[in-house]
């Protein structure tokens, strides 16, 4: 598990927006030796939906976040 301060959220947030921008496009994007293409619109939303709950719970004074990185199989 890793705890993550509002500056990295915000990285991680410009991130995942890039991506989602580059693939909706119809371009393929490379994120952490990761290639993403259309197809994994899906994935990109919800990790955005996390981070940008995780800054949410941070912004209101909820006390560290915790995230658990799981494997998704293809």
């Amino acid at each position: 598990m890793a705890r993550y301060t509002l500056e990295r959220i915000n990285q991680k947030i410009a991130l995942w927006e890039a991506a989602d921008d580059a693939v909706s496009t119809g371009q393929e994007y490379s994120i952490a030796g990761k290639r993403l293409t259309r197809v994994d619109a899906g994935f990109i939303e919800k990790k955005l939906d996390r981070l940008y709950a995780q800054r949410d719970q941070l912004e209101r004074g909820g006390g560290r976040v915790i995230v658990r990185t799981i494997r998704v199989g293809r």
